[in-house]
């Protein structure tokens, strides 16, 4: 029977592309004390295997002036067949940036990046029609703010933070169309080399590592990670979804930061609408999660009204989609394909 549980050596690995997915192996193998080789094997069994799904590029969709609106939605089930149909448009579709199944009182959960509220109902609107009969209902949050944390369970190091904010309060960029074309380039795989990706985008390597590091220092590229499905090891994976009562700014902040001090909590996502606070939880056992769940209740009982668990049973698409760089990109150029008009974004 295979082994289904990870090895440590493939757990430092994960841990590794978890934290950077650009990294190089020869890099890498410094760290842990592994060979270029050895690290790429492995690499390429979890690849096999499913555990290593894909890598993307982290952005602050603020700081390209989207909007993200996560949708919760009801499906009425009228066969499997119905249902991979939707689940196969959401993820094909250039606006989303997450699909998900899932269970509790809803089916399938979506992030959409769009350019305004307007954008994003329209679009909602036409999908609801076009899928009208496995539409049952649906519940729509604005994200606020996205503090990504990474799965310091995979770590030998569990007391490493590493904190990624998303979206909040910040100023667009206007970037240059040959930054929009390199950004379409890496986002559904950072593990590109500077030299594939000059020859994509017409300019030599130097100039894209000087300006992946320029889009760095902007903080419109806020890292490089793995997409990663560890349910058949064992992992569960759940959101915690907290609705607040009377609480302060002060209130909050002491929230967040017992929140994002545990190994467990992998995201956490202030929201506005029906729920305030959504968090991200992988155990190993489900035990663990209640365990989490209640010490997160009874410490901070006074401001929280009421919660909800949705248990993720499927990730089928990680942000950030390259096809919105695209589409944005043609609507820039006004043809399919880029084009150097030097207008900006």
């Amino acid at each position: 029977m295979e082994n289904k549980k990870l090895a440590k050596t493939e757990m430092r690995i994960l841990a590794q592309l978890d934290m950077n997915a650009r990294i190089r192996f020869r890099r890498m193998g410094k760290k842990i004390r592994k060979s270029e080789q050895s690290i790429s094997y492995v690499v390429n069994s979890l690849m096999r295997r499913g555990v290593i799904k894909n890598f993307y590029t982290l952005m602050d969709y603020s700081r390209l002036s989207v909007l993200n609106f996560r949708v919760f939605f009801k499906i009425n089930y009228i066969s499997e067949y119905k249902f991979k149909e939707l689940v196969d448009f959401l993820v094909n579709e250039p606006h989303t940036l997450w699909v998900a199944t899932c269970g509790g009182n809803y089916d399938l959960i979506c992030t959409f990046g769009a350019f305004n509220p307007s954008q994003f109902n329209k679009l909602l609107r036409k999908i609801i029609a076009d899928f009208n009969e496995q539409m049952q209902s649906y519940t729509i949050l604005t994200t606020i703010v996205i503090r990504q944390l990474g799965r310091r369970y995979l770590s030998d190091n569990r007391e490493l933070t590493i904190q990624r904010i998303v979206g909040g309060d910040r100023e667009p960029y206007q970037l240059p169309e040959k930054d929009i074309r390199l950004l379409a380039e890496i986002a559904d795989n950072p593990r590109k080399s500077s030299v594939e990706i000059g020859k994509e985008i017409s300019c030599n390597a130097r100039t894209v590592i000087n300006r992946l590091k320029v889009l760095k220092s902007m903080e419109v590229i806020k890292g490089f990670r793995t997409f990663l499905d560890l349910s058949d090891l064992g992992y569960v994976t759940n959101l915690l979804m907290i609705k607040y009562h009377n609480i302060s700014v002060e209130d909050e902040k002491r929230l967040v930061e017992y929140l994002v001090t545990h190994p467990n909590i992998v995201c956490v996502t202030k929201t506005l609408g029906e729920w305030d606070l959504e968090i991200r939880i992988e155990v190993e056992d489900v035990r663990d999660f209640r365990k989490i769940e209640r010490g997160i209740r009874e410490k901070f009982s006074e401001m929280i009204q009421h919660t909800r668990t949705i248990p993720i049973y499927m990730e089928h698409k990680k942000p950030f989609s390259r096809g919105l760089f695209w589409k944005k990109a043609n609507e820039m150029s006004g043809f399919e394909g880029f084009k150097a008009s030097g207008r900006m974004f």
